[in-house]
């Protein structure tokens, strides 16, 4: 399981959720600001879900604003700084 901090991309919650349900074929489950992918049984790479999460964003014409930062347990991402 990859944990997602989305509390600066609430709005685009939904829209991330089914996409990667749909690019990575897993169970995504939203918690206040966590988003969950996957579960303990399945073995997802943390990159493989970090590029998910950045295709999503150059997607939605977002990558310019956001990024996604790896931290030790969780992924998180972040408003760009200007």
């Amino acid at each position: 399981m990859v944990s997602i901090n989305i509390e600066e991309l609430k709005e685009e919650a939904s829209g991330l959720r089914e996409f990667l349900e749909e690019k990575l074929g897993v169970e995504v489950k939203v918690e206040g600001k966590v988003m969950n992918v996957g579960s303990e049984k399945e073995k997802l790479s943390r990159g493989k879900v970090k590029d998910c999460v950045e295709r999503f964003l150059y997607r939605k014409d977002l990558s310019e604003t956001y990024k996604v930062n790896s931290q030790k347990d969780e992924l998180k991402l972040v408003k760009k700084k200007k």
